[in-house]
């Protein structure tokens, strides 16, 4: 995964949305998740706080005002008190997260109506008590537990408080406005504070959780990649030790012989000085790939983009093959016709051309023929270098994984060569870095056709 950078995720988080849907859902679940024994205990105590005001009111009003009271506890201890417990009792029901956006902002805006309803019958029984700042506290304080405690979408959030205030505006000045005009359209203006400073501290509170999501996001993927890397140099490391390690023993033995002068004849030193020159050679191979995907991967490779023909470019990596072809009893065919003209870099196309012509020898069997041709898109866009082989095939369900860092499919080497699956990862990278793309057309058993694919110029 290509990470996105922390200034990308802040401004995101700022905008209440990830591009990530999969980032996003995470967000939503460990909010859930982190938020859900905060919300169990905020609506408990809200239905024990609505409880305790129920009392305080028998003991303050009861004998003055029987009516009234009967209307409030009911509405109290049957309404309020009992959509706070079953919204508690919600978050224990399987399937909860998908909809507890939505069961919070019913459960909410119906308890606001509730003691809106609960103060308008206050006000119909002291119809000389001033009710804007007593409405406006006990919606407020509904909504800000909401904002607060209960992990809700800032768009849930939005509907939530609207929707409660709209409908408490709705029921003083639609019922009192004739017995109460200033006092029922001070209602209705403090409501409307109260809803927007409700939907400003729920995006503000969002906000905030995202940059500190973001902010965690950035950490795990950053020990991710710390992971990735310290596996991958450990895994190139037992490479290295499995691949340098027989060949510097042979260097080592034949310079000791030619240090010594044991090899006297000129036959054997040059034999001697020959295997030198090849063991060195395949190990500095498997530096150069390595390092060639590093510095790909880094973004430090430098391409120089000109005019490259194509078919010259394979008739060159077959003249530089030859000779571990003839050495395996292979044989290299290139198909003729005009020059194919591509946009790339000619050192780099080399690089990869090499590197599937070697593949193609290294797994093909003796007396077989490994084919280089070049073909051009019916639309003319793009041309590719094609390096078909005898050898076993790749499996369809490997195909992916032979261009990857390490990546190695069943086959094995025909002539006992070391195989590190870094060289198809190098190809994958040095075509990208051209604008170019590479794959594999092949099935077990039936040989493989590996290609380049460029922008024709």
């Amino acid at each position: 995964m290509l990470m996105q950078q922390p200034a990308t995720l802040e401004r995101e988080a700022l905008r209440l949305r990830f591009s990530d849907a999969a980032l996003e859902r995470r967000f939503h679940d460990e909010r859930q998740a982190l938020g859900l024994t905060r919300a169990r205990v905020m609506m408990v105590a809200g239905a024990l706080v609505v409880g305790a005001f129920g009392v305080v009111e028998v003991a303050n009003v009861g004998r003055v005002l029987p009516q009234y009271l009967e209307s409030a506890l009911t509405l109290r201890f049957l309404i309020v008190a009992p959509l706070w417990l079953l919204m508690a009792a919600s978050t224990w029901v399987k399937g909860h997260r998908e909809r507890a956006d939505w069961v919070f902002a019913a459960g909410t805006v119906m308890i606001c109506w509730a003691l809106g309803l609960i103060k308008w019958h206050f006000g119909w029984h002291v119809p000389e008590r001033e009710l804007s700042g007593i409405v406006t506290g006990d919606i407020f304080v509904a909504l800000l537990v909401s904002v607060a405690a209960l992990p809700m979408r800032f768009g849930a959030v939005a509907v939530t408080a609207l929707a409660s205030v709209a409908g408490v505006s709705a029921l003083f000045l639609a019922t009192t406005a004739a017995a109460r005009g200033n006092d029922a359209r001070n209602i209705a203006f403090s409501l409307a504070g109260v809803a927007l400073l409700t939907v400003v501290l729920s995006w503000f509170r969002e906000g905030a959780e995202r940059r500190t999501f973001a902010q965690r996001e950035q950490v795990r993927r950053l020990n991710d990649e710390l992971s990735r890397l310290n596996a991958e140099k450990n895994e190139f490391m037992a490479i290295a030790a499995h691949d340098l390690r027989a060949p510097l023993a042979s260097v080592r033995g034949l310079a000791d012989l030619l240090r010594s002068e044991r090899l006297a004849e000129p036959e054997k030193r040059r034999r001697a000085h020959e295997a030198i020159h090849e063991l060195t050679g395949s190990m500095l191979a498997l530096v150069n790939d390595y390092l060639g995907t590093h510095a790909a991967e880094t973004g430090q490779l430098p391409v120089r983009s000109e005019r490259v023909d194509l078919r010259a470019a394979a008739q060159a990596v077959a003249e530089r093959q030859a000779v571990t072809a003839t050495g395996k009893r292979q044989q290299l065919r290139v198909d003729g016709g005009a020059p194919v003209m591509v946009r790339a870099d000619a050192a780099l196309l080399g690089q990869v051309a090499d590197n599937f012509v070697s593949n193609a020898l290294k797994f093909s069997p003796p007396d077989s023929t490994v084919t280089l041709t070049v073909a051009v898109a019916d639309d003319g866009s793009c041309a590719r270098l094609q390096v078909r082989d005898e050898g076993p095939g790749v499996a369809p369900e490997e195909v992916e994984q032979v261009f990857r860092k390490f990546g190695r499919g069943s086959a094995r080497p025909t002539g006992g060569e070391s195989s590190h699956g870094l060289g198809l990862a190098v190809t994958k990278r040095l075509a990208a870095a051209m604008g170019g793309r590479v794959g594999c057309d092949a099935e077990a058993g039936r040989g493989a056709t590996f290609w380049i694919e460029l922008p024709v110029e």
